[in-house]
């Protein structure tokens, strides 16, 4: 009995979830069509918009710094790698595999915010 339930905690959990989040050891870094991706950026203005995270002012209280975070979804793998996104609002934008602020997005990531992903 032991032996089943170490199997299934050790074993068969951490599978389960490695094939509903599309992350394996072999397609690590690789983006499907139709995946949920996320880009976070750093961004200054006079007033945060909506959505803004991690607000700080600047020294004299002139600007705000703070980041913003984009929920994707990919259209698209070029041939060199790039890869090809769409927000909810339909803009494409293109990003470099390599690049520390685009991601695949968590578990918990795609179905605490499912409704910000775009449609396809």
């Amino acid at each position: 009995m032991i032996v089943l339930f170490v199997l299934f905690v050790l074993v068969i959990v951490p599978a389960a979830v490695a094939l509903l989040s599309d992350t394996s050891i072999l397609s690590r870094g690789a983006f499907g069509i139709g995946a949920p991706v996320v880009y976070s950026r750093q961004a200054i203005s006079t007033q945060p918009v909506s959505g803004a995270r991690d607000v700080r002012p600047s020294e004299r209280g002139e600007f705000y710094y703070y980041s913003l975070v984009n929920y994707l979804r990919v259209i698209d793998v070029l041939e060199d790698g790039r890869v090809i996104a769409i927000a909810r609002n339909h803009k494409r934008l293109c990003f470099s595999p390599t690049d520390s602020q685009f991601r695949k997005a968590g578990l918990v990531e795609r179905w605490i915010y499912r409704w910000r992903f775009p449609h396809l």
